[in-house]
């Protein structure tokens, strides 16, 4: 399969989720994320900063299928009628090609935010601190 075009990526995600919140309004809890690995698939982790919004939605639609697959025990900071609505947002701001914008989203998904990588890697990189503490357990190992 073809790399798919960033619109037609950000659709069809925003489809998906519209679709799984009209199951979850039903409690049809096990056809939610029908469609989720051929997404993820589709979805490259990488390209440009458009993207990051597309991770974040798709971080969020696995932790609500595995959420539902546990009876609503893991990620319990979401309660379990909060679900649908959040995908909602999620999929209004994939529609007008924004950021994700409800906070708990962010927070909970949007792992980019907290993580800071090397702007260069290679042998002409920058060191970092990380750099040592692995030299040293390597040699004490």
């Amino acid at each position: 399969m073809g790399e798919q075009p960033y619109d037609a990526l950000r659709g069809r995600l925003s489809a998906l989720l519209k679709r799984d919140a009209g199951l979850h309004r039903l409690r049809r809890y096990a056809q939610i994320g029908s469609g989720f690995l051929e997404l993820q698939s589709a979805l490259k982790h990488g390209g440009d900063q458009r993207y990051r919004k597309l991770i974040t939605a798709l971080r969020f639609w696995d932790a609500w299928i595995l959420a539902r697959n546990t009876d609503w025990l893991e990620h319990d900071h979401i309660p379990e009628d909060l679900w649908g609505r959040l995908a909602l947002t999620v999929a209004a701001d994939l529609d007008a090609d924004r950021d994700i914008s409800d906070p708990r989203v962010q927070s909970a998904f949007d792992l980019t935010a907290t993580l800071e990588l090397p702007k260069r890697v290679g042998s002409k990189r920058d060191a970092s601190p990380l750099d040592q503490t692995n030299f040293n357990a390597d040699k004490d190992a």
